[in-house]
């Protein structure tokens, strides 16, 4: 229990807002107690004959006003609880994009899952579950508090009986982590099969393989629908047997003691009926709180992946580059994946403002090497110097380097502007250099910095695309960019056209790997080496 309170999600709210909370789930509470007491007085007074009618009649009204007076409070309550949940779930998506965005994964899949459907389960069966607790422990505190101070001896025997559903529950926990881990593999294989039939629709058109795309995302769907029948089914089932074993220890035997006791003339009725009344917050609330409890355990497997979010120590950064660079040394670099060697003993240097072809076969390992480079991965042997420096694996600093131009760069589906920036400040003289010096001032006339690009650029051409790609570079004030086929898959004029935009810079030294490109190219760089040699 301890561990699973250290595990709770309350502990990324805000701290006076949570105490708010708690103090409204206690008037809220106090409906029922309100209730109660208004029930007890009035049927004392007219078993006893105690009082006068004007009085009945002024305690109903002194009763009825609270009650609207906490159903104002309550909207409060209420608003707060929506409040906090906005604010944890704020909390949670920044600490895992943070950490998915540092973790600089290709595939989508896992991601995705995590950012969209995984973090709402956290939302429904958890941060809400947390703060209904807090609700559910003050209606029992307060109406056992109300209870003892009526009938000891009654409330006493109504608590002891609620103890017997806790212990029915432990059983079944192990089978709810065991479904719900299921129907987390199978809702992850569901999201990914709609992400790759809707991506690739074009492609099932084209080859009419339309029925079958839709076959394999519908046999993912029902696969995840019958993990989460199973899964909501032990739940629901397990709950109804809580409640039917509370039902009976904790009010059929304890009301047959509370009518002996009337019967002898130990309590009167008023009395029953009020501890009958506040019963039901001490049977509910303990079945809730079991129920919840049983909820949040269920997110145990999804929660375990949040948490190496929530562990992350890194931040979102300001762009940062290299306040000087004056040489490259690449010295006797290896790569290898078990133990199939990629790269062995690659050897260069590269000054500033140099323009450096590196020359190899399809499958050679260029990018990878790139990616050594930036620091993405980490070499088998060898060094990586800048200016002395060894900054070999430390993408913290050799990523301040070294832009980076893919065959196709990715473009956010968001405006010119924000493609070229990626959501940085920068001066409009560094803004306007950099589409000037890119070859983007044409575009930038025509369609304005706020024209919108489309899903994956596809209001760009291919050339346009590695411009926005080559201003980047330019604003981020990288001292090295590297190109990988960069224009391998332009027409030939198309990639002249870059070429004279990359080399003719001299404001930055190129590396470009490439195992094809043309003689009036070749003679554009400085020097050329052939790797494979």
């Amino acid at each position: 229990m301890f561990k699973l309170l250290l595990q709770f999600t309350l502990k990324f709210a805000n701290k006076k807002k949570l105490a708010l909370y708690a103090l409204l789930a206690c008037i809220s509470a106090c409906g029922n107690v309100v209730i109660a007491y208004v029930t007890k007085i009035m049927l004392n007074s007219a078993q006893y004959h105690r009082g006068s009618l004007k009085q009945l009649i002024f305690i109903a009204a002194l009763g009825a006003a609270s009650l609207i007076i906490i159903m104002f409070l309550n909207f409060a309550y209420r608003y707060l609880r929506s409040d906090i949940t906005r604010d944890i779930n704020l909390k949670l998506k920044e600490k895992t994009i943070t950490y998915l965005i540092a973790q600089q994964n290709d595939s989508q899949k896992d991601g995705l899952n995590l950012m969209t459907n995984d973090l709402k389960q956290i939302e429904t069966l958890k941060i809400t579950n947390e703060l209904m607790i807090i609700s559910e422990f003050a209606a029992f505190t307060i109406s056992i508090f109300v209870g003892l101070i009526n009938s000891w001896l009654l409330t006493i025997i109504f608590v002891i009986a609620t103890v017997i559903p806790g212990f029915i529950q432990k059983i079944f926990i192990k089978d709810i982590q065991n479904k719900s881990a299921v129907w987390e593999k199978q809702n992850a294989e569901y999201t990914q099969a709609t992400v790759d039939a809707i991506n690739g629709s074009k492609t099932a058109m084209l080859y009419d393989a339309q029925i079958p795309v839709v076959s394999y995302v519908i046999n993912r769907a029902k696969e995840m629908e019958d993990a989460l029948r199973a899964l909501n089914y032990t739940q629901g089932a397990i709950s109804t047997l809580i409640i039917t074993i509370a039902d009976i220890f904790s009010f059929i035997i304890p009301f047959l003691i509370g009518a002996i006791l009337m019967f002898n003339g130990q309590i009167g009725a008023g009395t029953l009926v009020m501890i009958v009344q506040l019963s039901n917050d001490f049977i509910n609330p303990i079945t809730m709180i079991f129920d919840q409890l049983n909820q949040i355990r269920s997110t145990k497997p999804i929660w375990d992946k949040v948490e190496q979010a929530l562990k992350f120590k890194g931040s979102p950064t300001s762009p940062e580059s290299a306040s000087t660079f004056n040489e490259l040394k690449v010295k006797n670099l290896s790569y290898s994946v078990n133990n199939k060697n990629i790269l062995n003993k690659v050897n260069f240097n590269v000054k500033a403002g140099e323009k450096i072809l590196l020359m190899a076969p399809s499958g050679f390992g260029k990018t990878t090497l790139l990616k050594l480079l930036a620091g993405q991965l980490s070499p088998s042997t060898g060094s990586i110097i800048i200016d002395q420096n060894n900054l070999t694996s430390n993408w913290q600093k050799s990523h301040e380097y070294f832009g980076y131009i893919n065959q196709k760069p990715f473009m956010f589906d968001r405006s010119l502007l924000f493609n070229l920036t990626l959501g940085q400040k920068y001066s409009n003289n560094e803004l306007q250099n950099a589409i000037k010096s890119a070859g983007l001032a044409e575009l930038v006339k025509e369609k304005g910095l706020d024209y919108q690009i489309g899903q994956n650029g596809n209001n760009l051409s291919g050339g346009q695309i590695q411009r926005v790609e080559i201003a980047r570079a330019i604003l981020a004030k990288r001292p090295v960019l590297l190109a990988d086929e960069a224009t391998s898959a332009l027409d030939n004029d198309l990639s002249l056209q870059i070429h004279k935009t990359l080399l003719e810079n001299p404001n930055f030294a190129v590396i470009e790997v490439a195992h094809k490109i043309s003689k009036q190219e070749r003679a554009m760089f400085d020097r050329i080496i052939n790797l494979d040699n």
